[in-house]
């Protein structure tokens, strides 16, 4: 029944109080709008940028938000990561620092360098391979959905396959390489040949190339002096630097006029470095043999040690190129490389690969300064660009970075629901079942106390309507004992049981049903209608309003409905 009547809504007042109505919904309705927005910019955020408040995030209108956004992502969440391979110190991804411009020509050539110098698999990483919390980076994802495809869904066989059981293709992860650590073993697997197969294919901005300076900073230098101040390191060095990016690691070591350098570059070959990237300078192959001749007395031994097939030792080399050392074949080429004199020693690795790569291209020191634009003392003083490269790369895809972004958490909620496993499938067919059964129960016992007139009908209501004073968990033990007593554990029927019947809906139910007219019922029964019939097509066709309520109730019940599962 309205407030007002039809005659009093046309009279001033009337129109006054509708006005006033209509404008308290209108401004109730528009608070609800800002908190379902920042609801909804907030679940495009990640780690990075979490704590903000603002209704439109920043990674959506400001690119140095979204470079920030692709260096978290790309680096595995990790700032050791980051500031290894970009060289300055940052302390979290919010305030990372982006170079003031980008040069093409140092973009360029880095591109160049990647196409004609070909960095070896151990020189460089792939981006956006792990990450921390529920959030599946996209290259891990990638991963994921080539071994499906390679192995026709099928777990059991890529598990055995690795040597391990896997539950569900969200359990398939990669471990980001450590190359440059001293004591790392890279073990090939299904996962690291697609790990691979992903990085040849990935932009060169997705990836980036390890660095041993940076590793030399952060394990020699930060630990030993202040992070953001450079004068305790220059009162104990010769060459005074003006900010840690300054500190590039020669590929020889330093002379006896740097006595603090050289120590520390000698301490970070022979503990820190891989021995992968570093080689020995006028040692002959023959030393080498001698040194594994006396260690393992014969080729047999040598052979268990590394798992290699060698016919004599006259076929074993000192490592000369870029290629990878792994293993008990790395340990040894170690201990041989740290009884030779320092000045043997010779690093190798991106870096110093870039500065002849540089020299190669430009020949002449002017040359490089000038096409750079820049006034580097040596080609070594020339930096990898990589920061500048990730700032072009998002110039020229931020339509394509903002979408990854701003739908990234979506895909890792609907892939972990509906593609992975079965909790989707399992939360319809609960909920389905629990409301389908609500439909049906709780009417039927409702239509029979309001159809028959059951003698103590009352005192039955009064029951249904005193389970309400009482919560869910005092009758969870009993129906739980129940349940196991009628062998109904694990399955849906035994989650549907409990939840599927409801006092108060029946209560309701038989309310709505009192109102319906007799006269229906009495002429049905004239025209011969079965009890059962009329229940559907009378009492359950009128009674849609009602059946809504129970529909809901039955739905939200279940739904919600975690403390039986």
């Amino acid at each position: 029944m309205p407030i007002l009547s039809n005659l009093e809504a046309k009279t001033k007042g009337g129109r006054v109080l509708h006005t006033a109505v209509f404008l308290i919904l209108v401004v109730g309705g528009a608070t609800m709008v800002y908190p379902f927005l920042l609801m909804l910019s907030g679940s495009t955020r990640s780690p990075m940028d979490e704590t903000e408040l603002n209704l439109v995030p920043g990674f959506l209108v400001e690119q140095p938000a979204l470079t920030r956004k692709l260096l978290e992502s790309k680096y595995n969440m990790k700032m050791t990561e980051m500031n290894q391979a970009r060289g300055w110190q940052d302390f979290d991804f919010r305030n990372a620092t982006l170079p003031d411009r980008v040069h093409p020509g140092r973009v360029e050539d880095l591109r160049a360098f990647f196409e004609q110098a070909d960095p070896p698999r151990h020189w460089q990483k792939l981006g956006h391979i792990s990450a921390t919390g529920k959030i599946i980076p996209l290259y891990q994802r990638r991963v994921q959905d080539r071994l499906a495809k390679e192995y026709d869904g099928d777990l059991d066989a890529l598990g055995e396959d690795l040597g391990a059981p896997i539950e569900s293709w969200l359990g398939v992860s990669v471990i980001s390489p450590d190359w440059l650590v001293p004591d790392y073993n890279f073990e090939s697997s299904p996962i690291t040949e697609v790990y691979d197969e992903l990085r040849e294919e990935a932009p060169i901005a997705e990836r980036w190339l390890v660095s041993v300076s940076g590793l030399f900073r952060q394990q020699m230098v930060y630990p030993r002096y202040a992070r953001d101040e450079v004068s305790g390191y220059n009162a104990d060095h010769a060459r005074d630097i003006t900010s840690y990016r300054d500190i590039q690691v020669p590929r020889r070591v330093p002379g006896e006029d740097e006595p603090t350098f050289r120590d520390k570059w000698i301490e970070f070959v022979e503990d820190q470095l891989n021995a992968s990237f570093v080689r020995l300078d006028g040692v002959e192959d023959e030393a080498y043999r001698q040194y594994l001749r006396e260690r393992y007395g014969t080729i047999e031994s040598l052979n268990r040690e590394w798992g290699a097939e060698l016919a004599s030792f006259s076929q074993i080399e000192l490592p000369r190129g870029r290629e990878w050392l792994n293993g008990i074949a790395r340990q040894d080429y170690r201990d041989f490389l740290v009884e030779q004199p320092p000045e043997r020693w010779v690093l190798i690795g991106p870096e110093f690969a870039w500065a002849d790569w540089l020299r190669e291209r430009y020949e002449s020191l002017e040359a490089l300064n000038a096409a750079h634009e820049a006034d580097y003392a040596s080609f070594a003083e020339a930096p990898i660009p990589t920061a500048e490269l990730e700032m072009s790369y998002v110039a020229d895809h931020a339509g394509e970075l903002r979408w990854r972004y701003a739908t990234r958490n979506f895909i890792n909620v609907l892939d972990e629901l509906v593609l992975q496993g079965r909790p989707f499938f399992n939360t319809v067919v609960y909920v389905t079942l629990c409301v389908v059964l609500a439909l049906l129960m709780n009417p039927l016992a409702a239509y029979a106390m309001s159809r028959f007139r059951l003698p103590g009908t009352y005192k039955i209501l009064l029951v249904l309507m005193g389970t309400m004073a009482f919560p869910p968990m005092v009758s969870l033990i009993p129906q739980f004992l129940i349940l196991r007593n009628l062998n109904l554990l694990n399955s849906f029927f035994a989650l549907a049981l409990p939840v599927i019947t409801n006092g108060y809906l029946i209560f309701l139910l038989k309310g709505f049903f009192d109102s319906l007219p007799g006269e229906l019922y009495e002429a049905a029964r004239i025209d011969g209608a079965s009890e059962i019939r009329m229940f559907f097509q009378i009492t359950m066709s009128l009674s849609k309003p009602i059946l809504a309520v129970v529909g809901l109730q039955a739905f939200n019940q279940a739904y919600l409905m975690f403390l039986y599962a």
